[in-house]
């Protein structure tokens, strides 16, 4: 007897209704996608700060010593900052920050006892800092140091080209109420520096001078033309840089050896373009052209020029204005190989001719 097979279920179109379980277990996963985009989202956002730039190479002392004159009132004035936070708000690693306080802690002024010095110091991860007494005192010069401020001014009145009607002639002046009785009676008078003022002068308008040098180094004496450029002081001497038209080649004298000085009154040729304020490409100036080669590109960006060319093989053809045969000589010889001259035509042996005329002085003081 055949068995009879039972009718199939209709299945109901309608979903099934979802357990409470399941439920809850579906809305916490939900939460739990949700928590995870967020903190994706922050490492993101936290990611896409700026980074501070690699510094390349050690800092200099200038700018360590910069950066502690900013950094030395800031931290003074909140006393007590984290490491971390203060590396932060000037762009240091802790390890550099660490090293500049460190050389800080050192600083301060004389006798530089512990109470002159720059109260500054580290303990678990903070900076500490205190006010050092010598910052705590009135800013008020005492006798001493009002006498020694007013003797150095007065020296520094009386050096040849000091303004006598400058700055420092008026805070002098402003110093002198506050002087002591009797010391307003104190002079400062300075040996007499001999020939300072007129090469000063010469410096300023391009004058040339007739001067006797002695040369304590041959004991001889000898007459020669100079173009003073500079006039300057150096551990309590006088010197003067020239053109010396004697041996063609910059110079610097001892004024206190220059036994005669004579004006000839014959101005180099740049000095008269400039008094007469004519431009530095005006033809009263010589004008030369020059092949520069890539490796004295440096001539293309240190000198005016009138003209240049750029040419296929990097090389510049640069027409430019000179003051005497004697610059562009010593010109051509410390650009070597980089520079040919193309015009003038008397001017294209003179690289050869400058070495030479250098090479011979060479032998004669060996």
């Amino acid at each position: 007897m055949a068995a009879k097979k039972r009718p199939a279920k209709k299945r109901s179109s309608k979903p099934a209704k979802k357990s409470v379980a399941t439920s809850k277990r579906s809305a916490k996963s939900a939460r739990s996608a949700k928590s995870a985009r967020s903190a994706k989202s922050a490492r993101s956002a936290k990611s896409a700060r700026p980074v501070r730039p690699v510094r390349r190479g050690p800092r200099s002392a200038a700018q360590r010593v910069s950066g502690l004159l900013v950094m030395l009132p800031w931290i003074m004035q909140r006393r007590r900052v984290k490491i971390s936070t203060m590396a932060r708000q000037f762009n240091l690693s802790e390890t550099e920050l660490v090293e500049d306080l460190q050389m800080a802690a050192v600083c301060g002024v004389p006798p530089y006892t512990p109470d002159a010095l720059i109260d500054v110091f580290m303990d678990n991860g903070m900076v500490i800092a205190e006010v050092p007494l010598v910052f705590s005192r009135p800013l008020k010069l005492s006798t001493a140091e009002l006498f020694a401020v007013s003797v150095m001014a007065q020296t520094a009145l009386q050096l040849p080209g000091a303004n006598k009607k400058g700055p420092l002639a008026s805070a002098l002046a402003k110093l002198a109420p506050l002087m002591p009785a009797g010391a307003e009676t104190i002079k400062v008078q300075l040996p007499k520096a001999r020939f300072v003022k007129e090469l000063l002068a010469a410096v300023e308008s391009g004058e040339r001078h007739e001067i006797e040098y002695f040369s304590p180094a041959s004991l001889k004496r000898s007459t020669r033309t100079i173009t003073p450029r500079k006039v300057f002081e150096d551990s309590g001497r006088w010197y003067v840089a020239a053109d010396d038209h004697l041996s063609g080649e910059d110079r610097v004298f001892r004024v206190d050896r220059i036994e005669k000085l004579n004006g000839t009154q014959i101005f180099d040729q740049l000095r008269e373009v400039r008094d007469d304020e004519l431009p530095w490409f005006s033809e009263s100036l010589q004008q030369v052209t020059l092949r520069v080669q890539k490796q004295a590109r440096w001539i293309v960006e240190s000198y005016p020029y009138v003209s240049r060319v750029d040419n296929k093989d990097g090389s510049v053809d640069l027409t430019m204005s000179i003051t005497s045969k004697h610059w562009l000589g010593r010109l051509l010889l410390r650009a070597g190989n980089g520079v040919k001259v193309l015009k003038p035509v008397e001017y294209k042996q003179l690289a050869s001719q400058t070495a030479q005329s250098v090479l011979l002085r060479y032998k004669k003081t060996a």
